[in-house]
């Protein structure tokens, strides 16, 4: 509790409070000496929901105003190799909790070869390690992946060779690792690789436009539509699960590999370049744009062509960055040419184009942010000769800075390098070209910017495909089912990835105020402090007693310290012995987080709940032998297994008063897993000698969408004269949870007329969750009957 002004805010010690329901017990008995004898209540913490996090964010900053946080234009260790053409990646690899930032150097003009694999602190940019060792060196221009390829806890870093054939890998101290065969029948130069666990067998792929090699650089397969990518520079792969059927395919720009090679599906009717997937319409499956050669093209999940256009600007074209820009509901693609940076609608046309210089390969990329935490997104790139940052609605340029470079495949990176946790922006810049900078420079907000995530681990970058941990998940997120998350090549404000965010915060209160006689002439007050939060406290929280209430003119009896900690959910006791009072009638108040002086120590999301009074008759007597447990229970929301299946504990931090007779034990009833809905499950905690129960429920929720299969195209054959044809067919589909009835746009058995005719078939599940699939029948008039 922090005060506001020096005042407290007060909330009485039961009844409704924002939603969440606690109890607390009054009127208690005090008699004779010895223990109290207060009515036992039962506590039901009701689930909060996702849009009422107990969070404690800083004020959004509101504007943009960059400021230079450190630069790293260079080393003692080969110190000729200062010069940066790349994107970097933000992991920890050092394991301090803070991201630091790895990146590869070349030294003059020699950007080809030679190439010195480097990191740096991401906090204030000195140098953690670098790969000296020249059977080591890395294609300069090319790009990184990172993260935990064997399961040791510890992120590795891959890279292109400087031969450009195959991929090198290294340890998180920039340990030489394996390198794939010497003589790989590959080129990449300014391409890269990614990571995926491509068949949720819990080991890492690595991939390299057609190729995927496995965890220890083997490879396991080639692609059949060539190593693709940018024109003359090489591909950047990535994997994602387009169609939804649950396994990763691979994405290298026209076509798509399932996660054994076969392929999917290609496009021939465009040209290879860069790839990125996001949902562009109202199906579950991805669409993909693909960037390069000249076009900007849009995919459907099958490769089929929806619309293919012109680079802006003209050039090559750079990897597409993809968001709404400007907060319509629909997504843009932000693509730069040689000469203009341009945003275009889901249907391929042109909503705004700004200048820019990219002469020398017309390949670079971009992000988008919102920086100022305000709703409205910022687009970031960089050219030959600066740094950009444009309002993404508009392409206005708000800001802009020197930055010079040759350009290759390189974007600038906008991410948490420095644990505080909001955002910095990552940029780096060369001038063998053009005269300026060079290294690496890290920008941060003036007044700050929106938090978000200290990651950005490839440069096929998408939310989802990596852990917090820097583990690969083993079933990967699609990031586009997520409203917030349907982007590519950018992190997002204020998410922070799997876990809780930096912003959550704890929620103190008070949930049972009791009195014990102890001793002659002594009374204990016991203050039960219940962490509600979605943040631990550590031990020592402090609890303020008072005579009285403490806004009425109360007196302070003295302080008493929580000797635990407090993990969500859980609670303690603090206790304070004071001079037992005259017998007759009398009040306590508590107050959590509070040193006496209405100071406290930890920041809450409500800071009106800490405090709790009660009224009393004061007796002292022999207490009862034994004080029976209290249930605490809750609701809790689960999502079905793959069995459809679900089991969840609804216990929220049941507790024994007394510690006794028997340890406690918790159990129940039903102990079972449940199929979708909402169960009913009795909690009992036991003391051995009395018992309590509380009723809190599991409700598990199916939102997995269920397969079907369609039939190949079909084709039949009749006579010159006849009207058509009566076809049947067969569509089947699957799901975990129960049966999943299809309904076809055109039912079997129906007459077919000549021509084509598209059919549309629709599973649909008990949850309403669907999928479609689609075919075609050709009836064509055979004159030889």
């Amino acid at each position: 509790m922090k005060t506001r002004n020096g005042i407290h805010r007060h909330v009485a010690g039961s009844g409704p409070l924002y939603g969440r329901m606690f109890a607390v017990l009054g009127m208690l008995s005090v008699t004779g000496c010895g223990n109290t004898q207060a009515p036992q209540e039962e506590m039901t913490l009701k689930a909060r929901p996702l849009a009422e996090r107990c969070e404690v964010r800083p004020p959004a900053p509101g504007v943009l105003e960059p400021e230079l946080k450190w630069a790293w234009t260079g080393s003692a260790v080969m110190p000729e190799h200062h010069q940066v053409m790349m994107t970097p990646v933000v992991v920890d690899v050092n394991g301090d909790g803070v991201a630091d930032i790895v990146f590869s150097t070349f030294a003059g003009g020699t950007f080809q070869a030679d190439g010195v694999l480097r990191a740096v602190s991401g906090e204030d940019g000195h140098d953690l390690w670098a790969v000296t060792d020249p059977a080591a060196r890395v294609k300069p221009a090319a790009s990184l992946a990172a993260g935990d390829l064997d399961e040791d806890g510890q992120v590795e870093i891959c890279a292109i060779p400087e031969n450009g054939r195959g991929i090198i890998c290294f340890e998180n101290d920039g340990t030489f690792k394996f390198r794939s065969a010497l003589a790989a029948n590959d080129y990449n130069e300014w391409g890269g690789p990614s990571l995926a666990d491509l068949d949720g067998d819990g080991f890492v792929e690595i991939l390299d436009g057609n190729r995927v090699y496995d965890h220890t650089g083997t490879l396991k397969w080639v692609g059949s539509d060539g190593m693709g990518g940018a024109q003359y520079t090489g591909p950047v792969s990535f994997a994602a699960d387009i169609d939804q059927d649950g396994q990763q395919e691979v994405v290298n720009d026209r076509a798509i590999y399932r996660h054994d090679g076969t392929p999917l599906c290609v496009n021939t009717e465009i040209p290879h370049g860069f790839a990125a997937v996001a949902n562009f319409d109202e199906d579950p499956a991805g669409e993909i744009v693909v960037a390069g050669r000249g076009r900007v093209s849009l995919l459907d999940d099958d490769c089929s062509l929806r619309w293919s256009v012109d680079v802006p600007g003209g050039g090559h074209g750079g990897s597409p960055t993809l968001a709404d820009f400007d907060g319509d509901g629909a997504l843009e693609i932000g693509v730069a040419g040689e000469r203009a940076y341009s945003a275009l609608a889901s249907d391929g046309s042109v909503k705004w184009s700004t200048p820019l210089q990219d002469l020398s390969s017309g390949k670079v990329g971009s992000t988008t942010f919102d920086f100022e935490d305000d709703g409205t997104l910022e687009i970031v790139f960089a050219d030959e000769l600066k740094l950009r940052i444009l309002d993404a609605a508009t392409g206005v340029v708000r800001w802009e800075l020197p930055n010079s470079s040759g350009t290759t495949h390189e974007n600038p990176v906008v991410a948490n390098v420095d644990g505080d946790p909001a955002a910095e922006l990552v940029v780096v810049s060369n001038d063998h070209a053009y005269p300026g900078t060079h290294g690496v420079r890290v920008f941060q907000g003036r007044q700050g910017w929106a938090g978000t995530r200290s990651l950005w681990n490839q440069h096929a970058y998408s939310v989802t495909n990596v852990l917090d941990d820097g583990s690969i998940p083993a079933a990967s997120t699609s990031h586009w089912l997520h409203p917030r998350l349907n982007t590519f090549h950018a992190n997002v404000a204020n998410h922070f990835g799997e876990g809780p965010g930096p912003y959550a915060a704890a929620d103190l209160v008070v949930s049972e105020l009791s009195a014990t006689c102890e001793g002659e002439g002594q009374v204990v007050l016991r203050a039960r402090v219940l962490n509600q939060g979605e943040a631990p406290v550590a031990a020592g929280v402090k609890v303020a007693f008072f005579d009285g209430e403490p806004t009425s003119g109360g007196t302070l009896l003295g302080v008493a310290s929580v000797a635990e900690a407090l993990p969500v959910g859980t609670s303690a006791l603090a206790a304070l012995s004071v001079p037992a009072p005259p017998n007759g009638p009398v009040s306590f108040s508590a107050i959590a987080d509070d040193d006496g002086q209405g100071g406290g120590r930890h920041t809450e999301c409500i800071e009106s709940n800490n405090t709790t009074s009660t009224s009393m008759e004061l007796a002292c007597q022999l207490p009862p032998s034994n004080q029976p447990p209290v249930a605490l229970c809750r609701d809790v929301t689960v999502r079905a297994d793959a069995s459809c299946q679900a089991r969840a504990s609804v216990d929220n931090g049941s507790y024994d008063p007394d510690h006794g007779p028997a340890p406690l034990s918790v159990s129940q009833s039903p102990d079972a897993s449940f199929g979708p809905g909402r169960h009913a499950v009795t909690l009992i905690a036991s003391d051995g000698a009395a018992s309590a129960q509380c009723v809190g429920s599991v409700t598990v929720v199916d939102d997995t969408p269920p397969s079907i299969t369609c039939p190949l195209a079909l084709e039949a054959k009749i006579r010159l004269g006849e009207i058509g044809v009566s076809l049947q067919y067969a569509v089947s589909s699957r799901d975990a949870c129960g049966p999943a009835p299809v309904t076809c746009s055109i039912p079997p058995g129906t007459i077919f007329l000549p021509g084509l005719t598209r059919i549309t078939c629709t599973a649909k599940d008990a949850s309403g969750n669907t999928a479609s699939c689609d075919f075609g029948i050709r009836v064509s008039i055979d004159l030889s009957l």
